[in-house]
């Protein structure tokens, strides 16, 4: 791979102009390899801390990051309109530069957004309607939130950043948040498809960034479970589309069992990587 390809990479996979240059690469994977060895040798004991620093550090460092270029597909107005019942409590976990969640406040819902830094989320959705800012850890939110409180917990693109150790309390801790009936929609990169952290820049086989573990239906499912959820359901949704986004147990199901099969088959990574990509687009 040349250097004006890795470049041209990296901008598409942040959506970022043509401003950014081979240095600003250089300097990005420099630097969230150091921060990437300190998440993972956190504890649980300094976690909240270690987690704040780094990704404090990674956002300062990396002003081009910070802006709303990075958002995940999933924070555009279309398929949430849908999805959640207006007026919803909303609580959100990791809302990154905010587009989501003031999206969803301006439908009407009662939103907080929350970050593990400052430099990520405060300023961008200070002085919004029917929005507020917390911090929080991302994972012990009974200790910041009332019990039975929210209607719908929600996070795009987080639970791949979790310590993977934290991630059962992170659903145990959502579902004690939620009200009677409530719900946690989020979404979060397949490990079929990846990696999707800086590691898909340089065609990695495997997330060795600030994705610490990326998942499949099978492994969520069982957190899930695990966690005290009854009710596991997968959505389908056509981008662009007007058509309700539909919210199904059947289609979890399926899900798991094609990852079940591909656990089965034993495929390289970049072969199973190329089938997933056919099969999403034949069916």
């Amino acid at each position: 791979m040349t250097q004006q390809e890795l470049v041209l990479r990296y901008r598409k996979n942040y959506g970022l102009s043509e401003a950014i240059d081979a240095g600003h690469v250089s300097t990005h994977q420099e630097l969230e390899a150091e921060l990437t060895r300190r998440l993972w040798a956190s504890t649980p004991v300094d976690r909240w801390q270690v987690f704040d620093d780094c990704y404090t550090t990674l956002y300062k460092s990396l002003p081009w990051l910070n802006g709303s270029g990075t958002e995940s597909r999933w924070a555009k107005p279309g398929p949430w309109r849908r999805l959640l019942k207006t007026p919803s409590r909303v609580f959100e976990i990791g809302s990154g530069s905010g587009e989501l969640i003031r999206c969803l406040a301006s439908l009407g819902h009662h939103c907080v957004a929350t970050e593990v830094t400052p430099e990520r989320g405060e300023r961008h959705v200070k002085d919004v309607p029917g929005l507020e800012w917390r911090s929080t850890d991302g994972v012990n939110l009974a200790k910041f939130e009332q019990p039975g409180t929210y209607d719908v917990v929600i996070s795009s693109q987080v639970i791949e950043h979790l310590h993977p150790d934290d991630v059962r309390t992170h659903f145990e801790n959502v579902r004690l948040i939620l009200k009677s009936g409530g719900e946690y929609i989020f979404d979060t990169p397949h490990i079929g498809t990846g990696p999707h952290d800086l590691s898909r820049v340089f065609d990695l086989e495997r997330p060795s960034f600030f994705h610490l573990r990326e998942y499949n239906f099978r492994d969520l499912g069982e957190i899930a479970r695990a966690a005290g959820f009854a009710k596991i359901r997968a959505i389908l949704y056509r981008r662009g589309s007007n058509i309700r986004p539909i919210k199904s147990q059947l289609l979890f199901r399926y899900y798991t069992l094609i990852d079940y099969i591909f656990s089965k088959v034993k495929l390289s990574h970049r072969t199973e990587r190329a089938m997933r990509r056919v099969l999403r687009f034949a069916l």
